[in-house]
């Protein structure tokens, strides 16, 4: 059985969905949860919510994280450097938190460590393209790097290459993942070097998964690849943008909605609308694994609601159950093995 330990100190509600999401946890999922945060306000808002006391523990902490951590000088008793410590200890068990990314990011390198043949860490995105892929029909793709590492050389994005791949063929099921490798055209002479040096190494080796090459941003959405690589700032960017579009489209349905000449044809197109915006909606994603690391953590967004905060939990057991952790660990070591790395 997995154990998820998550931050209560972070999300809508100042952590109180966290908590409302770990307590339905242990009621329909088969998990041990952890709960780390204030335990006066975790004791007293458990109270009122039905949960399962067996398979829910509290652990107190109450320092105050910063966005930007030090982690010589993290506060040693905040949420999420206590719940990294929590999930170090034990060997099946899974974190996460809506806290700041940059700080988790950091903690988690220094207390979990990185898997061996991986130079830099990835978080990992997922976006609804057009083409679905997998046995499951899958409608997701993978993007990464987005926010873990700003700045990359070739070797980090060959490595987030096969990571992702790894991680796609295990929980979509695809069995030689398409990757592609973000850039602005598709003649690599005028990509940066990190990029043109990226795409080279990765066109001219023998890898577990199909690489497609060089992808242009109008290009990300068709769903011709599983997974786009780019470098933390790119990437952060565009998932940025994608989540942007995705949230001025239901502005402009609820727009229309309100005026009464075209308030007949989003009726009529009401089924439609209502797929697209649960298609859209991020908190159905869960949150972005952090590739990379030693045990699976998984970083939602600052105002996840209830919703988000489960679905990340199934997530993370799903990591935990597939062995993704392994598989990420051992596709790493393959592209590592060449001479030239």
């Amino acid at each position: 059985m997995s154990t998820v330990v998550i931050d209560t100190c972070a999300g809508q509600e100042g952590g109180r969905e966290a908590l409302a999401a770990a307590a339905i946890a242990s009621l329909d999922l088969d998990v041990q949860i952890v709960v780390v945060g204030d335990e006066g306000m975790i004791t007293s808002t458990l109270q009122g919510i039905a949960h399962d006391a067996e398979r829910l523990r509290v652990v107190h902490a109450c320092d105050e994280l910063p966005e930007d951590v030090n982690v010589r000088a993290a506060p040693p008793r905040s949420s999420v450097a206590v719940g990294l410590e929590l999930t170090a200890r034990d060997p099946d068990a899974i974190f996460i938190s809506a806290g700041p990314p940059g700080s988790i990011v950091s903690l988690a390198l220094h207390t979990l460590g990185r898997l061996p043949s991986v130079p830099r860490a990835a978080l990992a995105a997922v976006y609804p393209t057009l083409r679905h892929r997998g046995p499951n029909d899958d409608p997701f793709a993978l993007l990464l790097d987005v926010g873990a590492t700003i700045e990359c050389r070739s070797e980090h994005l060959v490595c987030f290459a096969a990571m992702g791949a790894a991680y796609a063929a295990k929980i979509s099921g695809v069995e030689r993942p398409r990757v592609g490798l973000l850039a602005n055209g598709s003649v690599s002479s005028a990509t940066p070097t990190r990029v043109r040096e990226a795409h080279a190494r990765l066109r001219d080796r023998d890898l577990p998964f199909e690489y497609i090459g060089l992808m242009r941003g109008d290009q990300v959405t068709h769903g011709d690849a599983d997974v786009i690589v780019t470098d933390g700032f790119s990437g952060d960017v565009l998932v940025r943008t994608l989540e942007g579009v995705a949230a001025t489209a239901d502005a402009l349905i609820r727009r229309a909605e309100e005026r009464f000449q075209w308030r007949l044809g989003v009726q009529m197109l009401g089924g439609g609308i209502a797929k697209l915006r649960e298609f859209t909606d991020w908190e159905n994603y869960g949150g972005a694994p952090l590739l990379g690391v030693d045990r699976p953590v998984i970083v939602t967004q600052s105002n996840s609601g209830r919703r988000a905060f489960v679905n990340a939990i199934r997530l993370g057991a799903k990591m935990q159950r597939l062995g993704v952790i392994e598989a990420v660990a051992a596709g790493a070591a393959a592209v590592a093995e060449e001479p030239e790395l």
